[in-house]
């Protein structure tokens, strides 16, 4: 995959990433059944959109807040250009920060962050503060969750 072009994806590809999303815990052989190809082709052809990086691995879908995760905030991050990528590198390691984007526009990165409530998002950017190349933070709470999609339409 290059450039956010599909790369060599044919229909059968497309439905064997389809029907793992929807169960990444189906066997070969039902998603087989399912799409009408041989379990020896679903075999090698998971096995190649593994090597070309398209399926990047399986997990469980979890629920934050059942694991006492309920807070959900967003990050914006303000850093020193010349020693950004140390401001990233640094970002990795902070736990409950999920997820990094390096973005356009005033802020360099947005963090997605879940965490057990305000005190914990409080030390958190503290944290993230602290961090050499930081310039400032401004965060979002999310309120509420209204779609979060984990499928990637085919």
């Amino acid at each position: 995959m290059h450039g956010g072009k599909l790369v060599g994806l044919d229909d059968a590809d497309k439905k064997i990433l389809a029907e793992l999303q929807q169960d990444a815990r189906a066997s070969f052989k039902a998603i087989a059944e399912d799409i009408g190809v041989s379990e020896a082709t679903v075999f090698v052809r998971v096995k190649k959109l593994k090597e070309a990086g398209i399926l990047k691995g399986f997990r469980a879908i979890v629920d934050p807040s059942a694991v006492g995760k309920p807070l959900t905030a967003f990050i914006l991050v303000r850093a020193q250009p010349k020693i950004y990528q140390s401001v990233l590198n640094s970002l990795k390691q902070v736990d409950d920060i999920y997820e990094i984007f390096d973005v356009t526009g005033q802020f360099y990165s947005v963090l997605k962050v879940r965490t057990t409530g305000t005190d914990q998002l409080s030390k958190i950017i503290d944290e993230i503060e602290k961090i050499e190349g930081v310039a400032g933070t401004e965060t979002i709470i999310v309120l509420r969750t209204v779609k979060e999609e984990t499928v990637i339409k085919i």
